[in-house]
């Protein structure tokens, strides 16, 4: 039978990767990014938001004052039933809690404000900014007058 010497060293070397890889992966779990397209069609700009498990009771969605950053916000919250019956958790990778994330619009773009909607369908949130006329600048001709 062949022994190996026994030495403390390599199990708390051992244990040190155990724990720094454990919690490396549940680090990974608590960043929580939403996954977002954006696009421009005739009509709009807009964005598609995967949100599966979200409550739209559960988001917001603003538009910073200067047409610039769209925030959407919430809370994806876990029933306690489906935590209460857990002996053992061996990978947890779904996020639950509060999350907000901020997307920067094209400068370019002027938006009607009043006309924005918001549609929650399927664990996708799409989000419809209609397109502003920009006023187009004009020469502008200026009158001479003589004034004495």
């Amino acid at each position: 039978m062949a022994t190996r010497d026994f030495n403390l060293a390599d199990v708390f070397i051992q244990l040190e990767q155990d724990f720094l890889r454990t919690t490396e992966d549940a680090f990974q779990s608590v960043r929580f990014r939403l996954r977002a397209d954006m696009y421009e069609n005739e009509e709009a700009l807009v964005i598609k938001l995967e949100l599966a498990g979200v409550r739209p009771e559960n988001l917001s969605v603003t538009l910073s004052t200067d047409d610039r950053v769209l925030t959407v916000s919430g809370e994806r919250m876990e029933p306690d039933s489906e935590r209460q019956d857990r002996l053992r958790c061996y990978h947890l990778e779904i996020f639950y809690g509060r999350f907000e994330r901020e997307i920067p619009l094209p400068p370019h773009l002027a938006f009607d404000r009043e006309s924005i909607k918001a549609n929650f369908r399927d664990g996708f949130l799409t989000i419809s900014l209609p397109k502003k006329e920009e006023e187009s600048p004009r020469t502008r001709v200026i009158k001479v007058t003589t004034e004495e």
